[in-house]
């Protein structure tokens, strides 16, 4: 290994490598894709070759990677550069990583529901609503994705839900009632899901006017990352202090909402009553 070639680096390159065989995609393919010479695809691979964060989100979209892949890359580049905070633009879209990363997801939901909880009529009906020109595919993608819950050696995933997002009148009430009974069965069912909705009307103790994902890597060198998504880029962010800030907001937002068979509870009496809160005429 050359001294100035990082572990980290090292890591993420071979990783690189390794997705991008994945994809099916020969190196000249990606040099074109991002205007790069073959030789610093090979060089980045091999770990030889600084890499930004700039860079690696260029190659992780190109490879269509899961969030929490593409944020633990992101995140042990950035540390590997000294860098504790970041913003990532371009497209998103759900995939499925090469192989499960995380060990726990917490994340919070002010306004919309998680693409690993949503239907797959729910989640074409939030995409078209977004302006997805393949909403089809969009929801085959987060199906995809959802497989990470229920595989043997899956995250834990902790979500606090607030009850106004499954208010979104994105699709006809009927769907979106099934969205609701689904989540119910999902977070009776499902041991590795902790489901807590802060209900309507409930005192605000605690407030985020954003959601935001917390991930825990099973990689012991990959910092936790939090990160905060918006219509044109992500926030990532790495530092100690920061992590500990949105793990404080978090617990706190946990004690605000319902205990999980509470929830559970609540999301059954909300489909009943759906057509209190949503327009049923067009």
């Amino acid at each position: 290994m050359p001294p100035e070639a990082s572990a980290q680096r090292v890591r993420v390159g071979g990783e690189l490598r390794r997705l991008r065989l994945a994809a099916g995609l020969p190196g000249e393919h990606v040099a074109r894709a991002l205007g790069w010479s073959q030789s610093k695809v090979s060089r980045i691979e091999g770990g030889l070759h600084a890499i930004t964060v700039k860079d690696i989100a260029g190659l992780l979209e190109l490879y269509g990677v899961s969030d929490d892949l593409r944020a633990e890359l992101l995140g042990v580049t950035a540390a590997d550069n000294g860098d504790g905070a970041w913003i990532v633009r371009g497209s998103r879209g759900p995939a499925s990583a090469v192989e499960p990363v995380t060990a726990r997801i917490r994340q919070y939901q002010p306004a919309a529901l998680s693409d690993l909880l949503q239907t797959r009529e729910y989640a074409r009906s939030v995409s078209e609503a977004m302006g997805d020109g393949d909403p089809d595919a969009s929801a085959e993608a987060r199906m995809r994705h959802q497989e990470a819950l229920t595989a043997t050696n899956g995250p834990q995933y902790d979500v606090v839900l607030d009850a106004r997002a499954l208010l979104l009148a994105v699709a006809p009430v009927d769907l979106v009632r099934n969205q609701i009974l689904s989540l119910a069965v999902r977070a009776h069912r499902l041991t590795r899901l902790d489901l807590r909705v802060i209900p309507l009307g409930r005192p605000a103790a605690a407030f985020s006017a954003t959601g935001f994902t917390l991930y825990d890597f099973r990689a012991a060198d990959s910092p936790p990352v939090a990160r905060v998504e918006s219509p044109t880029g992500d926030a990532y962010f790495s530092t100690p202090d920061d992590i500990q800030r949105y793990v404080v907001l978090f617990e706190s937002l946990q004690s605000v909402a319902l205990e999980s068979a509470e929830s559970v509870r609540y999301l059954r009496s909300l489909a009943k009553e759906l057509e209190r809160y949503l327009c049923t005429s067009a």
